[in-house]
């Protein structure tokens, strides 16, 4: 039998300094040959390993010392190759506690590979799952080994039915699995709403129920190591993030926040600083993100919400001067507390909607928000998630479609009024699109109902509209996503264009999904309705870090005449062979990235008018990605668009030309006002 000596080192690499390593239970002697904590509530270092019927699709196991390729075990004489993946699911190592309630710290070494993983323990009462999720620990050995853990995490072990590590991953090696006591229990409890005090400052409550906030975030960076940490990510952002309106209304605020890093004392306080950081930028192509979303609730209202005029109940609760009024849209059939299109959310535990949901921003890992802080779009669209998994309670007012009525007072439902897995397509309800009805003749039946859906995906739908009338020939698109590219959207597009070109006499474009994709699409779509011109440049990242952009038109208009060079960075819609005499009008509600580009494409052409409830929500920008281990990551928006009047668009949507609302009234009546006016313009123009 062959043994290795493992030189153990900490990595000075970024992201692996991110854990305290003197905290780890495991350790080498002088000869670099590791020794389980005596007092280990588990361990498994794989001599023997006889892997379950589930785990022989999953494993390699090995004895001893690999001579021709070097490898072998990190401690004892065995170890395991995981090669789990596809159709064999992730691979699961079964833990055994005492039934004991405790708190327990995580960990394993792994070899050759990058995996998630995490504790799950299963409960036998009503206590759900949980999970506990595991990071690099920063200690790696000479030949390759490195350590995950998991910050403590408390286990109820009276009610324990399973305890076991699920690692999703393929051709990565295993061995010293170990399980020790660390930290104090918390059993979690019952709460009340977003902001409930009874979770502590190490806990966030979702759903109704206390999470422990450190199962979702790495490790606490060593205190030798956590300033270092800390002004990396600060840099990040400080150096790389945003365009003028970001950077100079948001970006102080953001530094502010994610100081606190550099003096937190656990790892959910410094985590929570560096996500909150990140969503004060408040920028639609801005994220933090980690698992600690899957805690969304289980309760689901299968409806959809929508900025509007809740014209027939202001005597009831007058509109905010601020905000526009929040109406339900559509529903699944038979809804959650009987909502229907019309009804209005006013209140949400003591505030407006809105301005409930932008609060959120202190808890809510998933926030998402237009540049555009005149744009509540997302926000309206997020709330039936919002409110089971955030909420204490609601107010509604229900009307009357036969009466054209609404209640004289609202009605205040709990978040825990709202059914677990309500109804609806697939429990959760139609696709929120910001369309209450459709206008095609023909819709696509790919899968299922267009109609029932409310969701197309990447199939434009082209035909003639319901409404034309004979002889009008009347035709619209109806479209959720912009991405274009090699065997992307583009040329599907491009034939709608020529269809239009032979067929129709006015069009109707309904993109009020409004999601992103590649500048090369909009630019395809306008090219129906202008001749090329070149309206911007970007949104490519900014000349050197730090830059905020122009301060003066005059210096917009350099930056415009300098990257105006470069063809690929100039944003020019349009062809020579568009129909400027073809009536088009196209519908906006919730519309970003590619689709900014798409108003931005459309404004101002010869025979086009845009229709919308408010402006596109201004993200004007490009991004970085930064991905780490056990679905931690971060996205961060970098760059401008500068017009050639040199006008910065970041944070500033494009306005549509006539700005039309839904009603209480109108959606009672099952009227879509936003199309009718667009079908009015269009018919009084027709080619």
């Amino acid at each position: 039998m062959n043994f290795r000596h493992h030189n153990l080192a900490l990595s000075l690499g970024f992201f692996a300094v991110l854990a305290a390593a003197e905290a780890g239970a495991t350790t080498f002697d002088a000869r670099g040959l590791l020794s389980f904590d005596a007092a280990a509530a588990h361990t498994e270092s794989f001599e023997g390993f006889a892997p379950s019927a589930e785990q022989i699709a999953q494993t390699t196991v090995f004895e001893g010392l690999d001579e021709p390729t070097g490898d072998g075990p990190l401690h004892g004489t065995g170890w395991i190759r995981i090669t789990a993946g596809g159709q064999s699911g992730p691979f699961e190592l079964d833990v055994s506690l005492p039934p004991t309630n405790d708190s327990y710290r995580f960990r394993f070494w792994l070899r050759h590979g990058r995996v998630s993983a995490r504790a799950i323990f299963e409960y036998s009462t009503e206590r759900e799952v949980e999970v506990a999720y595991m990071f690099p620990s920063g200690r790696v050995t000479s030949d390759g080994w490195a350590e995950l853990v998991s910050n403590p995490v408390s286990v109820t072990g009276a009610e324990l039915e399973r305890g076991f590590i699920r690692i999703e991953g393929s051709e990565i090696d295993l061995d010293a699995v170990e399980v020790v006591t660390e930290g104090d229990y918390d059993g979690g409890g019952a709460c009340v709403g977003a902001f409930d005090p009874v979770c502590g400052a190490e806990a966030v409550c979702l759903s109704g129920f206390c999470r422990q906030g450190d199962r979702f975030v790495p490790p606490l960076p060593a205190a030798v190591y956590r300033e270092q940490v800390a002004k990396y990510l600060q840099g990040r952002l400080r150096w790389l993030s945003g365009g003028r309106f970001t950077r100079t209304q948001n970006l102080p605020a953001v530094l502010a926040e994610m100081s606190k890093m550099d003096t937190a004392q656990s790892a959910w306080q410094f985590w929570s600083s560096f996500s909150r950081g990140v969503r004060l930028l408040r920028d639609w192509h801005t994220n933090a993100s980690s698992a600690i979303s899957i805690h969304e609730s289980d309760r689901h209202l299968p409806v959809c919400f929508i900025e509007g005029d809740g014209d027939l109940s202001h005597g009831v609760t007058p509109r905010d001067p601020a905000r526009a009024d929040v109406l339900v849209s559509h529903t699944a059939a038979g809804s959650a507390l009987g909502l229907k299109p019309g009804d209005r959310l006013v209140e949400v535990d003591g505030q407006h909607p809105i301005d409930w949901a932008r609060s959120l921003i202190d808890v809510n890992w998933g926030y998402h928000g237009a540049n555009d802080p005149a744009v509540d779009a997302d926000f309206a669209e997020d709330m039936r998630n919002l409110l089971p998994t955030f909420a204490r309670e609601f107010k509604i007012i229900h009307c009357d479609p036969s009466t054209l009525t609404c209640d004289a007072s609202p009605t205040t439902y709990l978040a825990s009024d709202i059914p677990v897995g309500s109804g609806g397509v697939g429990s959760f309800g139609p696709a929120c699109d910001n369309r209450p009805t459709y206008h095609q003749l023909n819709p696509p039946q790919n899968f299922g109902s267009v109609e029932e859906l409310h969701f197309l995906g990447f199939r434009p739908w082209v035909d003639e509209i319901v409404e034309s009338a004979p002889g009008e020939n009347i035709w619209g698109m109806t479209w959720d996503s912009l991405f274009g590219g090699p065997g992307g959207l583009t040329s599907t597009f491009r034939m709608a264009n020529e269809t239009f070109k032979a067929n129709a006499r006015g069009v109707i474009l309904d993109h009020r999904t409004g999601n992103g994709g590649t500048i090369d699409a909009p630019e395809a779509v306008a090219e129906l309705v202008r001749p090329p011109v070149a309206l911007s440049v970007g949104p490519g990242f900014m000349t050197v870090a730090g830059f905020d952009g122009p301060e003066t038109p005059a210096e917009g208009i350099a930056l415009y005449e300098k990257f105006s060079q470069f063809p690929m960075l100039v944003f020019e819609p349009g062809s020579n062979s568009a129909d400027v005499d073809l009536p088009v009008a196209l519908l906006i509600h919730r519309d970003g990235s590619a689709s900014d580009w798409l108003a931005h494409g459309m404004k101002g052409a010869p025979n086009v008018r845009i229709f919308g409830p408010h402006a596109t929500v201004g993200a004007f920008s490009s991004f970085y990605e930064y991905s780490y281990w056990s679905r931690l990551a971060f996205r961060i928006a970098s760059g401008d668009t500068i017009t050639r009047d040199g006008e910065a668009l970041i944070g500033h949507g494009i306005e549509p030309d006539e700005v039309v609302e839904h009603t209480q009234t109108s959606l009672l009546q099952g009227e879509d006002l936003p199309f009718e006016a667009a079908l009015g313009w269009v018919r009084s123009r027709l080619k």
